[in-house]
This record gives C-alpha cells, sequence and structure tokens, in this order.
C-alpha cells in the first residue's frame, strides 16, 4: 500500500519519455556514425594493409609509426565493414576498389570526354519528332573567315591602337611642359625697440618694506618722516625733489591735534650725608 501511495504517473511518464529519447539520440547518433563509416571504401583500406603485410612478410621490419598505422587501418576496416552491415542496402557501392564515379567520368572508371555514340545508343530516335530530325546537326569546326574581314578587322585594330598611342604621346608632351612659376607673396616686418625705464620699472616692482613705511610716514600715515629719510629716499630714486620738497613743510607743521602741554618742576634739596 504504502508503495501505491508513493507512486507518481506523471514522473513516471517523464522518466519513460526521457529513457526513450535518450535511446532514439544514440540510435541516430549510431546511424550518422554507420553512414559516415560507409563512405570509406573497404577496398581501399585493405589495400593499405595488404601494402603494409607485404613489407612485413618481405623482411623488412616496420617501423612505430608503421605498425600504429597498420592497427588503425585493420579497426578501420572491421569499423566500415560493421556499418556497411547495419546499413546494408543503403550503402553506398564502389566499384573495383576506385570509389563512385566522379563528374564527367565514365562508368568503367575512365576520364574523358563524353562521346556522341554513348548518348545516341542510350537514347531512342524513336522519340524524337521528325521536324527536329531535319534539323542539321553543327560541326565540330567553325566556319572558315575569308581574308578580307580579317584584313578589315585587324586595320580596325590598329587604327585604334594608333589612336590610343597619340592620345598618350600628347599628354605626356603637356605634363613635361615646365609649369609657370609662381610669384610668392612677401610680407616684410618691422620691429621698432622699445625703450624702457628700467630704473623707474626696479623702483616700482621691487621696493622693500623699509622704504615703503617711510614713504607711509611722508604721506601722514602712521607717524613722521624725518629730513634726512626724505634726502636718503630721494637720493635712492625712491621720491622725487618736489614731493620731497613737499613732504618737508608738511612736517615742519605742528601737528593740528596736537595739545599743549605743561611742565611743572619742583625744586629739591640735596640731602647732606
Amino acid at each position: 500500500m504504502a508503495k501505491e501511495r508513493n507512486y507518481n504517473p506523471v514522473q513516471a511518464q517523464h522518466k519513460a519519455d526521457k529513457a526513450k529519447a535518450i535511446k532514439k539520440g544514440k540510435s541516430e547518433q549510431q546511424t550518422r556514425r554507420n553512414e559516415k563509416l560507409a563512405q570509406r571504401n573497404p577496398g581501399r583500406i585493405q589495400q593499405q594493409i595488404d601494402d603494409l603485410k607485404a613489407l612485413k612478410d618481405g623482411g623488412r621490419k616496420l617501423n612505430t609509426h608503421e605498425e600504429q598505422a597498420l592497427e588503425a587501418l585493420e579497426k578501420d576496416l572491421k569499423a566500415v565493414k560493421k556499418a556497411r552491415e547495419a546499413l546494408g542496402d543503403k550503402a553506398p557501392q564502389f566499384g573495383h576498389g576506385h570509389g563512385p564515379p566522379r563528374h564527367g567520368q565514365r562508368g568503367d572508371g575512365v576520364l574523358g570526354k563524353r562521346r556522341r555514340d554513348a548518348e545516341d545508343a542510350s537514347g531512342s530516335d524513336s522519340d524524337v519528332p521528325a521536324d527536329v530530325k531535319s534539323i542539321p546537326m553543327p560541326r565540330d569546326t567553325p566556319p572558315p573567315i575569308s581574308k578580307e574581314i580579317l584584313d578589315e578587322w585587324y586595320a580596325k585594330r590598329r587604327a585604334k591602337r594608333d589612336a590610343e598611342r597619340a592620345s598618350e604621346a600628347e599628354q605626356r608632351q603637356d605634363s613635361e611642359k615646365p609649369a609657370a612659376p609662381v610669384v610668392e607673396a612677401k610680407t616684410v616686418y618691422e620691429a621698432k625697440p622699445v625703450v624702457r625705464d628700467l630704473q623707474k620699472e626696479a623702483v616700482s616692482a621691487f621696493m622693500p618694506s623699509a622704504v615703503r613705511t617711510k614713504i607711509e610716514k611722508g604721506k601722514g600715515q602712521g607717524g613722521l618722516l624725518e629730513p634726512e629719510e626724505a634726502d636718503q629716499l630721494e637720493k635712492e630714486g625712491y621720491l622725487r625733489a618736489p614731493e620731497a620738497m613737499r613732504l618737508q613743510p608738511e612736517q615742519m607743521e605742528p601737528r593740528q591735534d596736537a595739545g599743549t602741554r605743561r611742565v611743572m618742576m619742583e625744586e629739591v634739596d640735596d640731602e647732606e650725608g
């Protein structure tokens, strides 16, 4: 009872279908393998085996490569025969060990052009209508061309070739002609010297902080500038003479915001020691 309860018919059907598909795939694979092996000519394989065995029977010792080739050929021959037996009548037939007839090859294995005699023998004239039989067959060689036509054709060809050569010569002469000189446009560039005052640039660009502080004092910022300092700045080139003269009177004038100062003096008696 427990076994019947665990039985799943859908799962069993899936397993059966899977096994059937695997079996079918193996069968198709074996069929393809047999068809591929049946394409090989067993007579040719047997001929190669006989050649190697003849060398061995003649007293020559086969090397390793030839022995391996002999074993492989014997295995292939067994597989080919087995595949042809499995296919039966579907197996391709080979004539006298030369394989199936190729394109343009006759049934006897000889290459060559097909003859009309063979075609006439294979076909019957009873199927051909009477009006078709009355049509003459073309000859194997074309009719000869008259000399006048050939001379005319050669004359046209010669004239065409001469015209092409003349046109090529004209083109070559045109290409060899010297080209006209090209007039180049010339432009003259002129640069004048730039006059620079290096001393002025040096003073304005490189100014020590002490000198800048003194100049600010001369303008009334951060203190007063002494006359000696103004003379030194003028000598060094940091101040011009009118500017120095303008700064000195300003320094001489008393400041408006300065208040009056009173000084009180006291007399102190010296103490006698």
